[in-house]
């Protein structure tokens, strides 16, 4: 026997000759656990191992069912299959595109795009936040500060008026703090919006 990969328009199909090492049948275990991995070469493996060619811990079926699990167009009909018994190991591998229309596929790119920018944009903000705390400030000017960012984020653009307007302060307590801000590095100015226009770094 020898390895055999089949492609279909819904799905891929790949054999290799062997079964598991210890003489069970993969699609009797619980694939939501860790499987242990046993080499067949123990050897052999070692050697790739330390070449970078292959992983120590065996970790190749946790990470195609958990890739799987995170495509925008997955279902449980549609996880991996695997099959062995004495003689062979096979993996039936679903394509998630079958039956999709080209518009659902960019529109299911473009959710999964912005699911992937969200994590992003909450640790910036994390960041920004870390940072106003941290301000050579005293507590009620870190205060404002807060309660600006919080009104404005990072897309936001605003002059003193909006400051005055947001903490409740004078136009020279503004001015103050928008100087607090540049100091520590946290905002910009913005061109093309009038003078002394503001904008929170990214």
């Amino acid at each position: 026997m020898k390895y055999n990969i089949d492609i279909f328009d819904d799905r891929l199909e790949i054999s290799s000759p062997g079964g598991m090492v210890n003489g069970k049948n993969i699609q009797d275990l619980d694939l939501s656990k860790n499987i242990i991995s046993k080499r067949r070469n123990p050897v052999l493996a070692d050697v790739f191992a330390r070449l970078g060619y292959m992983e120590r811990q065996g970790s190749g079926i946790k990470k195609i069912i958990e890739g799987y699990e995170t495509e925008p167009n997955y279902s449980s009909n549609l996880k991996p299959e695997f099959f062995s018994d004495s003689s062979q190991f096979s993996v039936i591998l679903k394509n998630l595109n079958y039956g999709k229309s080209i518009e659902n596929l960019v529109i299911d790119l473009k959710n999964q795009a912005i699911q992937f920018e969200k994590p992003a944009i909450e640790s910036s903000n994390q960041a920004i936040e870390t940072a106003i705390n941290k301000m050579n400030a005293n507590k009620n000017t870190r205060s404002k500060a807060m309660a600006l960012f919080k009104t404005y984020g990072t897309e936001g653009v605003f002059g003193r008026s909006d400051i005055a307007t947001v903490t409740a302060t004078s136009y020279s307590s503004a001015g103050e703090l928008i100087a607090k801000l540049k100091t520590s590095s946290l905002i910009a100015e913005v061109k093309g919006q009038g003078k002394g226009k503001y904008r929170f770094k990214q």
